[in-house]
Parts: C-alpha cells; sequence; structure tokens
C-alpha cells in the first residue's frame, strides 16, 4: 500500500469514526413526534410465541384484525394455535397501547383467559404511516409481534 492509499483509508476512517460520535451524541431525528394517535384504524394484530410456563408449552402463533382508536384502546378478534392444535378461532380481544414521544410504549391484550403485556417500538412503514414491533414483557412466554396498517391509505387523484 501506497502512502496516498493510506492516507485516504485512515481519512477514511476518522471520518465514519466523526459521523459515529456525532450520531451518538446528538438527539435523536424522531424526538418529540410520536403519540397515540400515530395508530389509527383497521391494523393486523401478530403475535408469534413460544409458551414455556403454561400448558401446552411450545410454539404457538396469533394473528387477527383490531381497530385501534388512536386514544390508546383496541378492540379486535383472532385465529391462533398453541402447540400445533387451532385452538382459537375468532376469539374477542380488547386493550391499550401507550405511546411517548421518543416512539416506544407499551400495549397490552386482553385475551378471555389471559392479559399478555408487550413493550413496543413504532417505525415508518414505506407509505409514511407506523407500525408497532413488540416484544412479550411476560415469564410465561418468549414472544414477539407486529401491529400493521391493514390498507395502503387513499391516494388523492387530481
Amino acid at each position: 500500500m501506497n502512502i496516498n492509499t493510506f492516507g485516504r483509508a485512515v481519512g477514511r476512517l476518522a471520518a465514519a469514526a466523526g459521523l459515529a460520535a456525532t450520531a451518538l451524541c446528538s438527539t435523536p431525528a424522531f424526538a418529540g413526534v410520536c403519540n397515540n394517535a400515530d395508530l389509527q384504524g383497521a391494523y393486523v394484530y401478530s403475535v408469534g410465541f413460544t409458551a414455556i410456563n403454561f400448558p401446552p408449552d411450545g410454539p404457538g402463533a396469533i394473528m387477527g384484525k383490531v381497530t385501534l382508536d388512536g386514544r390508546g384502546n383496541f378492540a379486535g378478534t383472532v385465529n391462533g394455535s398453541v402447540a400445533g392444535v387451532i385452538s382459537l378461532v375468532d376469539v374477542p380481544i380488547t386493550g391499550t397501547y401507550s405511546i411517548a414521544a421518543d416512539c416506544t410504549g407499551s400495549w397490552t391484550t386482553i385475551y378471555p383467559a389471559l392479559t399478555a403485556q408487550f413493550s413496543l417500538v413504532l417505525v415508518d412503514d414505506i407509505d409514511g404511516r407506523k407500525h408497532a414491533e413488540l416484544i412479550g414483557n411476560g415469564a410465561d412466554a418468549v414472544a414477539t409481534g407486529t401491529v400493521k396498517p391493514m390498507f395502503a391509505p387513499a391516494q388523492d387523484s387530481q
């Protein structure tokens, strides 16, 4: 490697380190932009989990439609499988969510037989709307999920 190539490499490394330091020390660009109204309307609620402390132990999946009111409440129905057995069919659910300005928050789903607690992070979708990524907070299962808009936003006609 000649001295010019070495110098350019060191310069690029220093620039990358500077950018990383700036990113770590600055206020996040999303600070102060999220609230409960970011989730409103028809959404797909989907959770994958592994039950470890309640029978039947094993993998499971739940999916359904929920309607969010933009004020922290939702209701809908889900279907699901636990340990390979379809055991949930059109089960009604309700719940609450709370979103902080930093786009983090909590999500609680109330099923007829149990209540599931999640932490959430809002993520921008490609169409500019937000969806929630979930991770379970309970000791009875390892769970992750999503709450995503069901429909694309209506296009303005011109």
